[in-house]
């Protein structure tokens, strides 16, 4: 049985330009599966200091809901005693964030949760571009000001 080959210079060509005909599949999040970016809620308190005692209120009550609502983040409940209460998020890219809740009260928490847990995790920034593009135009954006002739449909209809 005969197998065919190749020409030498065509695998010369296909091994040099083999990183365009396979590209690594780079994963993006929403594509496939969602993976949401908080991992982790950490709550510490004092069980003896004052400024704990709206956090307690919030961990007896309302922190048992909050974790069935929200299965895919570990709720972790530690004391830290002698220190104000606090609420610490770790996110998928590495990143943390911490709120103290000492004057907070127990109506105010969930939000601050809830604040927490949408987050993305990513450092906040100003964008000074107005578009976001992995290939950005070469001519800009349009704009109608741009265009230092104006028209109008008088003009176009006597042109002919």
């Amino acid at each position: 049985m005969a197998t065919y080959r190749l020409p030498r210079v065509l695998n010369e060509v296909i091994r040099s330009h083999q990183d365009r005909f396979i590209r690594p599949v780079q994963p993006k999040n929403g594509v496939g599966a969602f993976v949401f970016p908080c991992r982790k809620l950490v709550f510490n308190y004092c069980e003896r200091s004052g400024s704990s005692k709206s956090m307690m209120e919030y961990l007896q009550k309302e922190a048992t809901r909050f974790a069935t609502e929200n299965p895919q983040i570990e709720v972790i409940v530690q004391p830290r005693p002698s220190k104000h209460p606090i609420v610490r998020a770790f996110y998928t890219n590495g990143e943390q964030k911490t709120k103290c809740v000492r004057r907070c009260s127990v109506s105010e928490i969930p939000e601050v949760v809830k604040s927490l847990r949408d987050h993305s995790g990513h450092k906040l920034q100003r964008w000074n571009r107005y578009v976001i593009s992995d290939t950005p135009s070469v001519r800009g954006i349009y704009s109608p000001f741009h265009d230092k002739a104006v028209y109008s449909i008088s003009d176009l209809k006597t042109k002919k």
